[in-house]
């Protein structure tokens, strides 16, 4: 796996073109003050994740760090009813202010104070408080390194689950910037980045809310970009030594909705975050000088409650680490980190399709085996999702390992083919059991 990118942002800035941003409350106040973070370990912040997946003195002052949405930025001050009796609320409504814990949305990725320095300067690291992370397998999004951090209001913590995303509070932000090496074979060397992704928690009924911000090209400042970017003809050499154009895109906000997404019992849709599980989480990372477990390290800064003896945390294995766990399992973890999010009971393409990804599916029909797709029409590859031992005639695989537009999958975050993520998948067919779906 490779190692975590804003550690080496600032060795310069070169040869891949431009930058983008794209998708991803609070305090007691009205308005959310992030303040200066406590205890997250700046000095090691400066090795965000490694994905493969920063400045004043703490995130913003006046609401920059948020999970969720757009936010107001001051709530206004709270009459306490002081002259209900004059005007019986007459402007009740107009002065009232946002929501407490509310996060003012800044245009510049700057104006979180989630950050210091910047990528020309070679110093851009998350401030103390704004931790860093990793995942034990990440999402593939086109081979660009990741780097992710997790920013919790003081005073609040999240609550543990064993399976879901963690339950983090109202003025959580979570951060992912994404960059490319201008060869892979030198992948510390000439890293540009070209969007940082930004989810922030809103009191409700707003709840989550993603805002992608586009780097400009001096690597100076990262810019809300709401309408998305698309780099045309975007291009690097990948670790072979060959050159990979394409166009890369910088989703809009309102396509953040496509992956990040839950489906309630009536039928409303709402955003919500895919990486912060326990089990993605369940591993080291460097803070300071010694590595600590993640979600350890979250619980000793007080940021996380309910964590469960370690041997009781699930742990999803690196999807390429024979070592780690078998295929079976490695090939069910691809699937649920990449997939899963849209490919479950709860979200709208997995209802749809009645295609469950998610590692807690075991009934074969639901992961697809000689199971026909509901809707996806011609030329994909095959009559059902899964054929048991014949990967080539397998649509899940064939529509993880082709590039035509319309046909591969996800629909958005990847334009180029995943080399060993559809491999990985192909041995994991290859080595079922033969069976005719006929």
């Amino acid at each position: 796996m490779r190692s975590p990118y804003m550690t080496r942002l600032g060795l310069t800035a070169v040869l891949l073109a431009a930058v983008v941003a794209a998708c991803s409350g609070g305090d007691e106040d009205n308005t959310h003050i992030i303040d200066p973070p406590d205890a997250g370990d700046a000095g090691d912040a400066s090795t965000p994740d490694s994905g493969r997946d920063a400045g004043d003195s703490g995130p913003g002052e006046d609401g920059g760090t948020d999970a969720g949405d757009d936010g107001g930025t001051d709530a206004g001050h709270e009459d306490g009813g002081t002259d209900a009796g004059t005007d019986a609320g007459s402007d009740a409504g107009t002065d009232a202010g946002p929501p407490p814990g509310t996060v003012t949305i800044p245009n510049e990725l700057s104006g979180y104070n989630l950050f210091t320095g910047t990528p020309a300067g070679g110093d851009f690291k998350p401030v103390e408080g704004n931790i860093p992370y990793e995942l034990t397998t990440p999402l593939f999004s086109d081979y660009s390194l990741k780097s992710r951090t997790l920013y919790i209001p003081a005073g609040k913590a999240a609550l543990y689950s064993a399976d879901a995303v963690l339950d983090l509070p109202v003025g959580t932000i979570i951060t992912k910037t994404f960059a490319f090496p201008a060869d892979f074979r030198e992948p510390t060397k000439n890293v540009r980045p070209l969007e940082t992704r930004v989810l922030v928690r809103q009191p409700q009924p707003v709840g989550w809310v993603a805002y992608p911000y586009v780097w400009n090209d001096a690597l100076t400042e990262a810019t809300l970009a709401s309408g998305g970017k698309v780099f045309k003809d975007f291009s690097f050499i990948d670790e072979q030594g060959a050159t990979k154009k394409f166009d890369y895109l910088v989703p809009q906000r309102n396509q953040c909705q496509k992956c990040h997404h839950v489906v309630d019992e009536q039928d409303n849709q709402h955003l919500l975050p895919i990486g912060v599980k326990a089990r993605y989480l369940n591993r080291e990372h460097t803070y300071g000088v010694q590595p600590i477990n993640q979600l350890q390290h979250l619980a000793n800064l007080g940021k996380l409650e309910g964590l469960p003896p370690s041997a009781q945390v699930p742990r999803a294995p690196d999807a390429f680490n024979a070592g780690e766990a078998d295929l079976t399992q490695r090939a069910r973890t691809y699937l649920d980190i990449n997939c899963a999010h849209c490919h479950n009971p709860k979200a709208q393409p997995g209802i749809t399709s009645r295609l469950f990804l998610d590692i807690k599916t075991t009934d074969e029909f639901s992961l697809g085996y000689c199971k026909r797709p509901g809707s996806a029409g011609g030329g994909v590859g095959g009559e059902f999702d899964i054929v048991p031992g014949s990967h080539d005639t397998s649509i899940l695989w064939f529509r993880m390992h082709t590039e035509i537009s319309g046909k591969m999958m996800p629909e958005i975050g990847r334009a180029v083919r995943h080399e060993a993520g559809a491999q990985l998948i192909a041995d994991w067919i290859d080595a079922m059991p033969p069976r005719s779906c006929k």
